[in-house]
């Protein structure tokens, strides 16, 4: 059981709550974090204006917000609100971030990843350096979606929810 849903060809563990970062809280990320609350999914925040961050943790719009990604990543990663068992679940990463800025962030961001973990990316373009960032991904043990039109079949399956839940 994955946030929800049955997913037996899954390598991840079971939790009981799917939890989500969110990197980039412009009007798309706030949007997309809005419906996935709705959905009863944890999203926890990310970007690059801390102080909108809060607004929107204030208003319910996300379920927390961090000042950094290492923060981001403990906060998705660990299976209580305490950050004492960080790694202990995978991590699903959401890239709504100015296309520009995507390598930057995920140089940042795919150093802390485990295997297992998943990035689904909302900011990349060019169908080429997504099948890059898929292959290399892969060579992790990560998963790496293209939303617009390429990605690992199995993040796609373990992440239906997400997209059901911004796509209505």
């Amino acid at each position: 059981m994955f946030g929800g849903l049955d997913n037996k060809d899954s390598r991840h563990t079971e939790f009981k709550i799917m939890k989500v970062g969110m990197i980039g809280l412009g009007h798309i990320g706030e949007g997309m974090s809005r419906r996935m609350i709705n959905d009863g999914i944890e999203v926890w925040g990310y970007g690059s204006n801390y102080e909108k961050a809060e607004e929107q943790y204030e208003a319910g719009y996300i379920s927390g917000c961090v000042t950094s990604i290492k923060y981001l990543v403990r906060a998705v990663k660990s299976d209580s609100k305490q950050f004492t068992s960080a790694g202990v679940i995978p991590g699903i990463f959401q890239l709504v971030i100015p296309e520009h800025t995507v390598d930057d962030t995920l140089d940042e961001l795919l150093p802390l990843l485990d295997e297992s973990d998943i990035i689904i990316d909302y900011s990349t373009t060019d169908i080429r350096k997504c099948q890059e960032l898929e292959l290399y991904c892969s060579k992790l043990g990560i998963l790496y979606i293209f939303y617009g039109a390429y990605g690992a079949h199995v993040a796609i399956d373990v992440c239906s929810k997400i997209f059901r839940s911004i796509t209505l």
